[in-house]
């Protein structure tokens, strides 16, 4: 079996420790005098509230373990749990699917936010042998004549989500079938086909797709997939 890739981060001041990250994502610390490696984080160099931290644009990687000062998110790709996802299939395009699932499941619960009322699921097999389909529901709340009321969830949006090297036209369909099972009384649900690293929007009236996009690059159409998810959670579709 072919050793993982591991990475080089740069040697410490002071001339004890060098970072490695490995091919998970995991920072560790090797010491260079030892040859001894570690995942803590070596004595002496823990965060501290009176760090300052600046940034030296001749790496290209991660400088250290943990920002105490993170600016805010301006996309997804400004998230962590994102980026940590998607730099390992990127690097890694052989990986298995539910490592590309963890990168579309990620991106989901960057816009579809439990405070909202929406709640990111991935469905069981029931039998098959791949887990290829997450759902994302929406809790809607039905006014009655007591007090308080009663919730109702419904499909909002469907994903089919496959490794890179997969047949798109074989995947839409199975999209299709999965829409078409909605259990929306209107039949009508939003539905995404995503692949790889790529991923096209579509609606669904009784498994019949009707495409809102071309494909869109996860990392490269960052804003046009912004706008798609945007649109979608302004317009929700009928689900009586």
């Amino acid at each position: 079996m072919a050793a993982s890739p591991q990475y080089e981060l740069g040697t410490l001041v002071g001339g004890t420790w060098r970072q490695w990250s490995n091919s998970a994502g995991q920072d560790y610390y090797e010491n260079l005098n030892t040859r001894a490696t570690q995942y803590d984080i070596p004595v002496g160099w823990e965060d501290a509230d009176t760090d300052t931290w600046a940034v030296d644009g001749s790496k290209s990687w991660p400088q250290w373990r943990t920002n105490p000062n993170p600016p805010a998110p301006r996309t997804y790709l400004d998230k962590v749990n994102v980026q940590t996802h998607l730099q390992l299939v990127e690097r890694s395009p052989e990986s298995h699917e539910y490592l590309y699932r963890r990168v579309m499941i990620a991106v989901l619960k960057h816009f579809f936010l439990e405070d909202e009322g929406f709640d990111v699921l991935q469905e069981e097999s029931r039998g098959e042998l791949d887990q290829n389909e997450l759902r994302v529901d929406m809790a809607v709340l039905k006014i009655t004549s007591r007090p308080g009321g009663s919730l109702y969830a419904y499909d909002y949006c469907l994903v089919e989500s496959k490794k890179a090297d997969r047949s798109w036209t074989e995947t839409e369909h199975h999209l299709s079938r999965h829409c078409a099972s909605t259990e929306n009384q209107s039949g009508q649900v939003y539905g995404i086909v995503h692949i790889g690293l790529y991923v096209q929007f579509f609606t669904a009236d009784r498994g019949v797709l009707t495409a809102l996009s071309g494909g869109l690059h996860i990392r490269n159409d960052v804003n046009a997939i912004t706008t798609m998810f945007g649109n979608m959670k302004r317009q929700p579709l009928p689900c009586l």
